[in-house]
């Protein structure tokens, strides 16, 4: 049978551990694999007679089921040859964790390595098996009375494997996607808690659909006038008892919903057991094993885990993947999906809930929008692609990739190696162990941040170094395994400018630089199957591929400089930045000694060398390196002629291809696009008007960096009036109509009305996530105040990890008393605190951008109310307005027409 691996785990038998593998094969069936045999270990590396070692382990250790001599590479250094080691196999899993501290402190043992590895991770990695791989097995049925009972599992297809080997497919199984959304009953409209209020509705979303409904909703009393979607229950309890029936009846393989991991799942499991303790005959049944529904908490995570199933949150994922205000399921579904979120105030739930007409058919209907709303979000935004690539790359399972970080997947990536080259791993390092790298980690220096020629600028060409620290580290063999330690090769090594030794890759070639290498190879060969995608659902599979192959390739570096890593090196870490900053200082002598200009003829680029004359018609363009940073440069291109989108497309493929040339394999420079002004203001800090090639033409947007239309802690209305102003001085180079606009835009702050002009109270609202409880903040901050008036007139906080939205009204007291809820102000009439807004928000971003063509603050900041000379008279001009007009002139090129296949994009949307 063939079927795709969604999760792993084992179980013990009197035999010994026995994996199980959960998946969905081709034909929808959900399987569950039984695969005996494999055994935990791990490593011991001690001085001595290891002979006698090994025969005092088993005598000491009674879980230990053998010990055998094997020759290992240790992790970090070149090594001339393999050292004697122990390998120790255990009874059961679980030995390794209880035993590997004892055996570390035993006379002779320096190291213990890969004693924390995950038995179903260590089967995966050891086997060549990949979360979300397909795998074939042949197969027998499982007897219920034999060594392993498929009793109490949940699937189509039980069986052991007799063999097992990796295939590969392109395609994914006919996953079944469930998402969830309970509500509970709020007691006199507060935060509901489990002692005390119930869960009365439980509504779910089917992709596809179960039983012919694409949703349903339980309610825990009988419903009147509802359709056949929703099923009136007798009580709580059967209500969830259902819930749960229907969970496994329609055997989902991804669980989903919205901040189901910090709210649904953990009400429900509480729930259960305070039903439970009453007498209450609750069976919350839920994984493929039968396991009941559970959580745990770590710091401010909390964790679920539902064997055989993968539970993903779209909260924290549009967290991650989307930089958005606010992140309620209203906000994110009006933004992400263009739909609207029904709603029941808190406060008005008991009344809907109590009523038995049209009030209770809206509470229902607002129950089933949120799973409904939670689906989309999945699916129409494939919001699991890319996960599920990474697992496919990395090998890790897809619980994993969704819920850790990249420093699991590298770990996944370096064990199989490692394996490979019979090197050991160490374990993850302890705090102390990480305290001391902390402190050593000062020494860290990151990339290369060129100056930048401040100001407005046209026809920027900008230049690119493809996947730049790992071409470093694959053209200089970088890697834990090849630098000198204790043994030498011979003959000449590599010599970081940083310091350092690394072998050359023919004395050993790396295995970072390998894996790397093969990261890359599939990523080139990825994209080029794309292009020959026969249909939709190829190419997203193979553009969620490459994507997850980017991932993985930029993560090997930060890796090496993680201090929490299980390999670390700070030496390692400071020879690829050391290159990468010699790198970036040579490009930009090259290109404004050695090249300086290029010269463009009949629709092709030159360098002045190529050609025995000039001729008339010749445009020379001269090359002049305005910024670059770390992997990015910047070259102004200067022409008597002007210069077209494709002449400076042309400029820049060949100045890309002059300085590939003088880079060692496989590092190149590539030209990625095209600036037609460019504002730098400082390092990291600047804005581009910018045309991309897409397919015959280019498409043109504005990017923004280090500015505050994508920062998140400034409100919606400084976002807003920068894009406005960047597209009048970017676009039209009219510098006089930026200014003109923003003192228009401080005059509407200025008198602003709360009662008429309510909904710019959403432009002037800022957020801050409220990440902990209020007692652990150290310093007083607006969102806490705003946190504390909430639970004042509610009775119950807002739920750790959400944004809380604020405004500051007016008033003498603190700044930060006077933050408050924008609802609460809208409500209420409360007046702004204008000055502050003005001041404090609009202003001084604008003014950075604005200040350099000479505007100050004072003449931007412009109230209607208060006429000033200048305000009566067109002959009497402000002489700054007058210099605005000057230099507008000076910068207000004509502009280039673009193709008409050119799409415009939003100043957001990079």
């Amino acid at each position: 049978m063939d079927f795709q691996i969604l999760d792993a785990d084992y179980t013990g038998t009197e035999d010994g551990p026995v994996i199980r593998l959960f998946g969905r094969a081709e034909d929808g069936r959900s399987v569950c694999c039984f695969v005996p045999g494999f055994e935990p270990y791990f490593y011991v590396n001690a001085e001595g007679e290891l002979d006698k070692l090994a025969v005092m382990l088993k005598e000491r250790f009674d879980v230990i089921r053998k010990v055998d001599i094997v020759a290992k590479f240790e992790p970090i250094g070149y090594q001339l040859s393999k050292k004697p080691m122990l390998k120790v196999t255990t009874m059961e899993p679980r030995n390794v964790p209880e035993i590997r501290d004892d055996v570390l402190a035993l006379p002779g043992v320096t190291d213990i390595y890969e004693t924390d590895i995950l038995f179903r991770n260590r089967f995966m990695i050891d086997r060549g098996l990949h979360g979300m791989g397909w795998v074939r097995a042949e197969t027998k049925v499982v007897q219920s009375h034999g060594p392993v009972s498929e009793e109490n599992i949940y699937c189509d297809s039980i069986f052991t494997a007799e063999s097992l080997e990796e295939i590969e497919k392109l395609s994914i199984a006919p996953l079944k996607y469930l998402s969830f959304d309970i509500e509970c009953l709020p007691i006199d409209g507060s935060m509901p808690v489990p002692e005390s209020s119930p869960v009365i509705m439980v509504s779910m979303s089917f992709s596809p659909a179960f039983r012919g409904h694409d949703t349903l909703v339980l309610v825990s009393k009988k419903v009147e006038g509802a359709g056949e979607d929703v099923k009136g229950l007798d009580n709580e309890t059967q209500m969830l008892n259902r819930f749960f029936e229907i969970f496994q009846e329609y055997d989902a393989d991804i669980v989903s919903g919205y901040n189901i991991n910090d709210f649904d799942i953990p009400y429900i499991a509480d729930r259960v057991a305070i039903l439970a303790g009453s007498g209450e005959n609750v069976k919350p049944f839920v994984g493929r094993d039968g396991r009941v529904l559970s959580y745990r908490r770590i710091g401010n995570r909390t964790m679920v885990s539902i064997p055989g199933r993968v539970v993903v949150d779209a909260l924290p994922m549009l967290r991650s993947q989307y930089s958005l205000k606010r992140y309620t399921l209203r906000n994110v579904s009006k933004e992400l999906l263009d739909k609207e979120k029904l709603d029941v105030a808190p406060s008005e739930m008991e009344e809907y809930w109590k009523d038995s007409g049209e009030k209770l058919l809206k509470f229902i209907d607002y129950a089933r929008r949120d799973s409904e709303l939670a689906m989309e979000l999945f699916l129409k935004l494939q919001l699991l692609d890319k996960h599920i690539a990474v697992a496919q790359v990395s090998g890790s399972l897809l619980q994993e990739v969704v819920d850790g970080g990249q420093t699991s997947m590298v770990d996944n990536l370096l064990l199989r190696e490692y394996g490979k080259q019979d090197r050991v791993i160490p374990p993850k390092p302890s705090d102390e162990l990480v305290g001391m790298r902390n402190r050593g980690s000062e020494g860290l220096k990151g990339g290369e941040v060129l100056e930048p020629k401040k100001g407005l600028l046209e026809n920027v060409v900008i230049l690119d170094y493809k996947s730049l620290y790992p071409t470093i580290m694959m053209a200089h063999n970088l890697c834990y395994t090849t630098v000198v330690e204790k043994d030498r090769p011979q003959g000449d090594t590599i010599k970081p400018p940083s310091g350092g030794e690394f072998v050359p890759a023919d004395v050993s070639k790396g295995i970072m630089p390998s894996i790397l290498e093969s990261l890359l190879q599939r990523r080139v060969e990825t994209k080029r199957r794309m292009k020959k995608a026969s249909n939709d659902s190829e190419y997203r599979v193979l553009d969620a591929t490459q994507l997850a192959l980017k991932i993985l390739l930029n993560s090997f570096y930060g890796y090496s400089g993680y201090t929490r890593a299980r390999l670390y090196s700070l030496p390692l870490a400071n020879a690829v930045t050391s290159f990468g900053r010699n790198n970036i200082l040579n490009t930009r002598a090259l290109i404004n000694g050695t090249i300086s200009k290029v010269i463009l003829r009949d629709g092709n680029a030159f360098f002045t060398e190529e050609l025995s004359s000039l001729d008339p018609q010749d445009n020379i363009v001269s090359l002049s390196v305005v910024y670059g940073d770390t992997d990015s440069v910047f070259v102004q291109c200067s022409s008597k002629k002007g210069i077209s989108l494709d002449d400076a497309g042309l400029v820049g493929s060949k100045i890309a291809a002059m300085v590939s040339a003088s880079l060692p394999d496989p590092m190149e420079l590539e030209f990625e696009s095209i600036a037609k002004r460019a504002l730098f203001i400082a390092k990291k800090r600047y804005a581009i008007w910018v045309f991309e090639p897409s397919g015959d033409g280019w498409k043109d947007g504005i990017k923004v960096k280090g500015m505050e239309t994508v920062r998140r802690d400034w409100c919606e209305l400084t976002s807003k009036t920068l894009n406005r102003v960047l597209e009048l001085v970017l676009k039209e180079g009219n510098v006089e109509a930026a200014v003109q606009h923003v003192r228009s835009v401080v005059d509407g702050v200025r008198n602003l009305d709360v009662r008429k002009d309510a909904e710019i109270i959403e432009d002037l609202t800022m957020t801050r996530m409220f990440s902990k409880k209020a007692t652990s903040y150290k310093n007083k901050q607006p969102h806490l105040t705003v946190a504390e008036k909430i639970e004042r007139r509610t009775g119950s906080p807002p739920p750790v990890g959400e944004r809380i939205p604020f405004v500051i009204v007016a008033g003498k007291d603190l700044f930060v008393n006077r933050a408050e809820d924008p609802e609460y102000v809208k409500e209420n009439n409360v007046p702004i605190d204008v000055d502050y807004y003005i001041k404090k928000q609009v202003l001084p971003p604008v003014e950075r951008i604005l200040g350099v063509f000479g505007v100050d603050m004072a003449n931007l900041d412009y109230d209607s109310r208060q006429k000033g000379l200048f305000d009566f008279s067109d002959d009497l001009q402000e002489p700054s307005v007058k210099n605005l007009r000057k230099k507008e002139k000076e910068i207000q090129p004509q502009q280039q027409v673009c193709e008409d296949k050119k799409s415009q994009s939003s100043l957001l949307d990079f």
